[in-house]
């Protein structure tokens, strides 16, 4: 009787574990986009991608537009599962960051953030299999072709090559751009929403809002035979051609252009609808099989870290990499760095001094609200939430350690409802040992930065009943 009981509750579990996301994101991106921006780019160490689209990711993601993340740290990213397969990922699956690489780190990325959420699906070499099966089904380069939509430098409506992705597969995409070093709005990344095993395209449950893209944007070439040190000219050649065409435009167009501009200004300051401050405890991120660093300045206090300030939206998603003409500038917050070095260190490995991971931060999260806060501000914004939400104070107040045991979710929750005025999200991680225990904490705030506020969405995250708040 017991033995049946308990194969009825295994296998209940096994049912949710594989209903614990909702879709996939698959998304490919365009790399003539990635490089064209001030940033630049690295072509791989077997030489230049094809001109296609190239795979991003594959993303676990739930309904409401929120997502789950590194889901099991005791599920690490092995080279020898995939080899057979690194061949057709080096020309389908590039990395075209710095220092050029073999794409290895760039997996492993993948797999570790994403790909652990769906092994009650997938294994480790199914969910990159299934990735590129999928990049077969959707070929969006032959498709935006057949349907006059080039590669050519010119511009075109995000409706029209949204229509044609929609007749091409049956199934309207998501549609992000970026902005290239003349300041245009051009095509970057194509979303596609996937079934839970992987196999079939359908309808969206909700739309990717990454970026702006009204109007008409630009479709750049990724000409053959440039290199990374030809990429100058190449843009200094198409920018000539682009402002030649530009001379032609009717004062009409010229002057609905500047009325869509000026109302794109006017309404950026609302782009989003509220941020997520995180924190993070230390014990717990250590407290895995990958470890942890600490910082070249020495092993941080024994108190919750900033993770991050992250504009989002009331549905669950949220944008990100919103300006890549606005770069992280060390000098520009000199005077911070030692009350953010205690604030909002970095365990990371390898030992750093920080502002790798403070430039992650800006850049991702930071330039999605630079029409509220500069640079400056954006930092300085995170450390006075810090000073005014002390999360181990108030879990200490209501007797809740970090000495290693166990306390329920929901105590910890209430804790801080009491200590702050509204109710955190609360994310777990898993230990050596497998215990899940309290990693961070999510708190919102009104996109002016100043306020608290009750979450519009909270992140769902697994946690179980009572959680493990480790030593450190």
């Amino acid at each position: 009787m017991m033995k049946s009981q308990f194969l009825l509750l295994l296998s209940a579990f096994l049912l949710a574990a594989a209903q614990d996301f909702d879709f996939f994101y698959f998304v490919q991106q365009w790399p003539a986009s990635y490089c064209d921006t001030k940033r630049s780019c690295c072509y791989p160490k077997s030489g230049k991608p094809e001109a296609d689209f190239g795979i991003h990711g594959l993303w676990p993601n739930y309904n409401g537009g929120s997502y789950p993340s590194n889901c099991d740290p005791d599920s690490p990213f092995h080279p020898s599962t995939i080899a057979n397969l690194t061949s057709e990922m080096g020309r389908k699956w590039p990395s075209l960051t710095c220092p050029s690489s073999d794409g290895l780190s760039f997996w492993e990325h993948e797999w570790e953030k994403h790909g652990t959420c769906s092994e009650s699906v997938l294994t480790q070499y199914q969910y990159f299999q299934t990735a590129l099966n999928l990049k077969q089904k959707a070929n969006l380069l032959q498709i935006l072709q057949d349907a006059g939509i080039k590669p050519n430098g010119g511009f075109y409506t995000t409706e029209a090559i949204s229509e044609a992705i929609r007749e091409g597969l049956g199934y309207a995409p998501g549609i992000q751009c970026n902005v290239d070093k003349g300041g245009n709005r051009q095509l970057y990344q194509i979303f596609l929403c996937v079934d839970t095993s992987g196999t079939d395209f359908i309808d969206c449950p909700v739309m990717s809002k990454s970026a702006r893209c009204d109007g008409l944007i630009e479709f750049p070439p990724f000409s053959s035979g440039l290199g990374p040190d030809h990429q100058e000219e190449e843009y200094v050649e198409r920018s000539q051609v682009i402002r030649n065409m530009k001379s032609h435009f009717s004062l009409l167009l010229l002057s609905a252009f500047l009325h869509l501009t000026l109302s794109a200004a006017l309404s950026s300051a609302q782009d989003f609808d509220f941020f997520y401050f995180v924190q993070q405890w230390p014990g717990s991120y250590c407290d895995t099989k990958r470890s942890c660093c600490y910082p070249k300045s020495g092993k941080p206090e024994s108190d919750f870290g900033i993770h991050g300030l992250w504009p989002n939206y009331n549905d669950g998603s949220y944008p990100s990499n919103c300006d890549p003409d606005s770069p992280f500038h060390p000098s520009t917050i000199a005077n911070l760095t030692s009350e953010m070095a205690r604030e909002w260190p970095t365990l990371s490995c390898p030992s750093s001094d920080g502002l790798r991971f403070w430039e992650h931060e800006w850049e991702k999260h930071g330039t999605c609200s630079e029409s509220l806060l500069s640079q400056y501000n954006y930092f300085q914004t995170a450390l006075n939430l810090k000073h005014r939400a002390n999360l181990l104070q108030i879990l200490q107040q209501a007797g809740i350690e970090p000495d290693g045991g166990f306390y329920r979710k929901d105590a910890i929750s209430e804790a801080i409802e009491q200590g702050i005025g509204y109710t955190p999200g609360v994310e777990c991680n898993v230990d050596e040992g497998g215990n899940r225990q309290l990693y961070q904490i999510y708190l919102c705030v009104d996109p002016s930065g100043s306020d608290f506020i009750h979450c519009p969405v909270l992140p769902r995250q697994k946690c179980g009943e009572r959680i493990e708040f480790p030593v450190f």
